[in-house]
């Protein structure tokens, strides 16, 4: 069980990566096998921490049977994995409409403004395939420069494939024969693998918290600036930090999406849609309920902005965050963005 989605998921992360290359050199002579579960770790690690770390758990040992855990495991990684995708192509938006280089329909702004207050898997798919449209009628390159290539008809098609089945499994609550346990769970591993495929690409790209930066400056030279990143691509919770001088500045105390860290000034900002809560100091009896963790946005309701982390188990009030008002603001923001691109025709 998983070594075919392991190997298929390696072998295109590899095309994208060729460091990883040589862990697909086995010695013919000895007729040695190539160790997946050596693979598995570097897949996880080279995927975004929110869906490495449901596909840590796809692959643990307690996942190795047809089971209902592993049918609802499978699905929480495909869903998160959408969420992400959506996340990123919403802060590529947001960027696009304030440099004005885009403009949208009235019917995107609607629908975006009755979909994105509260998310579903319906919605993350309409986000992608909707965004995506956006930017191919006015000529905007991605960020993620693959994503011109992957996103296409195909692609959609096989997101289209879990909205009615979250519907028919009501949310994890429904009742299931073994038999259609067992369907499920070899159809839905099939149907993941081709999606992590697809955005195998993302072994290229980086995902860090910019934790710090301090301003270097010396006598009768220029100021550079060091940055302390926390790289968010790992297969357990110890993120590796790395710590880099540039003579530009990335955005602060955020999650940032990087094409590389040799060159700063290209990422794309995901707060408030991503959240790192882990840099918060816990100074007051207020915050004692503040857990540490990766924190993706689900719904904007009373004015609250509401959150699930990618560990923590139990619902987590964030308000008590010293950042909370400037994440509501930024939500506000983002979405009157988003209005004010209607087009005028």
């Amino acid at each position: 069980m998983n070594e075919v989605l392991i190997k298929a998921v390696f072998t295109k992360m590899a095309e994208y990566k060729p460091a990883l290359q040589k862990y697909l050199i086995t010695d013919d002579d000895e007729e040695e096998e190539i160790d997946t579960r050596i693979l598995g770790d570097l897949v996880i690690k080279n995927l975004p921490w929110p869906i490495g770390v449901e596909l840590r758990r796809l692959l643990s040992g307690s996942m190795r049977q047809l089971d209902r855990a592993r049918l609802d495991q499978l699905f929480k990684t495909i869903e998160r994995t959408m969420q992400f995708l959506s996340f990123v192509l919403v802060a590529q938006l947001w960027e696009e409409c304030i440099k004005k280089q885009i403009t949208l329909s009235d019917d995107f702004v609607n629908q975006f403004r009755n979909r994105f207050t509260v998310l579903t898997m319906g919605n993350y798919t309409w986000l992608i395939r909707g965004i995506c449209k956006v930017f191919s009628e006015n000529n905007t390159d991605h960020f993620i420069i693959e994503k011109k290539d992957i996103f296409n008809k195909k692609f959609f098609d096989m997101l289209d494939f879990w909205v009615p089945e979250r519907n028919d499994i009501g949310h994890y609550q429904i009742n299931l024969t073994q038999d259609e346990i067992e369907r499920r769970c070899v159809e839905y591993e099939e149907k993941l693998k081709l999606i992590l495929e697809a955005i195998a690409f993302f072994a290229r790209y980086k995902l860090v918290t910019v934790r710090q930066i301090s301003v270097m400056k010396q006598k009768h030279r220029e100021a550079t600036f060091n940055h302390f990143f926390d790289l968010l691509n790992s297969s357990d919770s110890d993120f590796k930090s790395t710590e880099i001088q540039h003579d530009v500045y990335v955005d602060s105390n955020a999650v940032l999406v990087m094409k590389d860290f040799k060159s700063p000034n290209e990422f794309l900002n995901l707060s408030p849609l991503v959240i790192d809560t882990r840099t918060e100091i816990i100074d007051s009896k207020d915050k004692f309920s503040i857990k540490k963790d990766i924190f993706l946005f689900t719904k904007f309701q009373n004015d609250k902005i509401f959150y699930v982390g990618t560990e923590v188990t139990s619902k987590c009030d964030l308000s008590y965050l010293s950042s909370y008002k400037d994440l509501v603001e930024q939500y506000k923001e983002l979405a009157t963005t988003i209005e004010q691109s209607r087009n005028p025709a």
